[in-house]
């Protein structure tokens, strides 16, 4: 299993049990770094996390943060697969 793989799985785990106990819930939404950080999640040094929850009456989206390679030519603008970045809540809305 790739390290991109476990990040993923353990991702899940976080949110499985975020969505059976309700005080852990309310733990990473409080202190997300610290619960990330005990899960093995390594938040690097001097990135805040803002931890938001979705529900059946409020969408988040995030805006992903520019690549830093630079600005997009018209033509990667055109063929970006931004569908790839969306989140899948994003089937909601997105049709």
């Amino acid at each position: 299993m790739t390290d991109q793989e476990q990040r993923r799985k353990t991702w899940g785990q976080l949110v499985a049990r975020a969505w059976l106990d309700e005080g852990f819930k309310r733990r990473l939404l409080g202190e997300p770094a610290a619960v990330l950080k005990e899960a093995g999640l390594e938040v690097p040094e001097g990135v805040q996390i803002n931890m938001l929850e979705n529900t059946d009456r409020l969408i988040h989206l995030v805006l992903p943060a520019k690549p830093a390679t630079g600005d997009l030519s018209e033509e990667q603008l055109a063929a970006a697969d931004t569908f790839s970045v969306l989140p899948p809540v994003c089937d909601r809305i997105c049709e």
